[in-house]
């Protein structure tokens, strides 16, 4: 073998390796949708049709926790936080990978905060009277440890809120937090199209 094919075998295996390695991080998948983002292909988001279970989770909160601190994990630009008039929370912190983030930075005011993190990993610096996940819960590696590590950043009587896209196979992840979580109140609800959303508010077991 010439020095040049033990060159371009040598960067073969670097580069099997590091895909390897990507792929096990999930960094595949962010570089994805920070792609995804920079392009505006999640734009559709802030469709007529996707409005109900936003409003949902936005009316949750502002019936459950008037005037209270939320997180938001998941948040892409901010779309859930445009649903709840500032004067209706004390704080809010949107979490998510850079590019949505970016986009999101110019709502940020003494109240209203994006912050650049990764879910799995990220570590709020406070507590919050409601934590929510819209249509980001599927991220989790392991929803339930997420949610119970999580719940140690709630206040007392604090709540998730969750939306679910309608789908057989996330019955499942709806069972495996279930087994932990308490249901409050729930709801589906269909657009035109008949695409559907499950919403659920989550309490912490006493």
């Amino acid at each position: 073998m010439t020095a040049s094919e033990k060159s371009s075998h040598a960067r073969s295996i670097f580069s099997k390796a590091q895909r390897l390695i990507r792929h096990a991080l999930g960094k595949d998948n962010e570089e994805k949708w920070q792609t995804q983002y920079a392009q505006g292909q999640w734009a559709w988001l802030r469709n007529l049709d996707e409005l109900a279970h936003h409003s949902i989770l936005a009316g949750y909160f502002m019936r459950l926790k008037p005037h209270g601190s939320l997180l938001d994990m998941g948040c892409g630009e901010g779309i859930l936080q445009e649903s709840i008039p500032e004067v209706m929370y004390s704080k809010y912190v949107g979490v998510d990978f850079s590019e949505p983030i970016k986009l999101a930075s110019h709502k940020c005011t003494e109240r209203t905060h994006f912050v650049v993190g990764d879910m799995n990993t990220y570590v709020p610096s406070e507590c919050f009277d409601a934590i929510v996940f819209n249509e980001s819960i599927y991220y989790l590696k392991n929803p339930l440890k997420g949610f119970q590590r999580y719940a140690q950043y709630l206040k007392p009587d604090g709540i998730f809120l969750v939306s679910m896209f309608v789908k057989e196979k996330h019955q499942a992840i709806w069972q495996q937090l279930e087994s932990y979580f308490p249901v409050l109140d729930a709801v589906t609800v269909y657009n035109q199209k008949g695409t559907g959303w499950t919403c659920k508010v989550l309490t912490c077991p006493r």
